[in-house]
């Protein structure tokens, strides 16, 4: 596991910036390596540098943090930065580790500093992003604006969409995710799914038929949805030598 949580600091005023660096330079364990003071410029530095944890201001010019959030293609650990005392339950509805009312006091920056070290050791948060999926592995995705636990096995089908991917629950949810066909086929468990497209990823516990077609192409169906999925030629015979006794 990694000694240092890569960190950075998201809020359109730059003396909050300035304080809360000043007040984590204290923090041995905290390293900032990015700050931002806007939607698009923290949007660019999370993607780029893909940080451990987000200090976040809630209102970015207009836009959300959700809306940031929902735009990195990742679930970094967020601290929300907020002047509004009423924000904790939203806060923890998005599954922030803590939030901090503006003005910030050391002794309750170092009281969340606290539960994103525990968070970190307790789930090896920072090897997550390398390490293969698990059936059983939480993640979180946004259904109509606001962001849920997901366990992997319950991901009946993925769908590219543009720069995106479209995630369908086995229960018929749809989530929209900054994401791609490649990623989410080298984070999950090679025994549960399978890439039948370059466009499409299925669950494997899900499947109820599937069958040759034209040009030595193949058509697959799923519990849950009437629409059959193509399988491209090269899918098909991979699948055929892979699974056929």
């Amino acid at each position: 596991m990694k000694d240092i949580i890569k960190a950075v600091i998201v809020d359109d005023v730059d003396s909050m910036r300035l304080v809360l660096r000043k007040l984590l330079s204290t923090f041995d364990k905290i390293q900032i390596i990015g700050e931002a003071s806007d939607f698009e410029e923290a949007r660019n530095i999370i993607r780029e540098e893909r940080p451990d944890l987000l200090f976040l201001d809630i209102d970015l010019n207009g836009l959300t943090s959700l809306d940031l959030l929902k735009s990195v293609g990742y679930q970094p650990m967020v601290i929300f930065i907020t002047s509004h005392t009423d924000f904790a339950i939203k806060a923890f509805e998005l599954n922030a580790v803590d939030y901090l009312l503006k003005p910030i006091s050391l002794e309750r920056l170092s009281k969340a500093i606290e539960k994103v070290t525990n968070k970190w050791e307790d789930t090896e948060f920072d090897e997550s992003f390398n390490a293969k999926f698990t059936p059983e592995h939480i993640i979180l995705l946004s259904f109509d604006n606001k962001m849920s636990f997901v366990r992997v096995k319950d991901i009946n089908f993925i769908e590219a969409y543009g720069n995106y991917t479209k995630v369908y629950l086995n229960d018929g949810k749809l989530s929209v995710t900054y994401n791609s066909i490649k990623n989410w086929e080298t984070k999950l468990p090679e025994d549960v799914f399978i890439q039948i497209h370059r466009s499409t990823i299925i669950n494997l516990h899900n499947v109820s038929k599937i069958e040759k077609w034209a040009n030595d192409t193949g058509r697959l169906y799923m519990e849950g949805t009437d629409k059959p999925f193509e399988i491209s030629r090269n899918y098909f015979f991979q699948i055929k030598k892979k699974y056929k006794m």
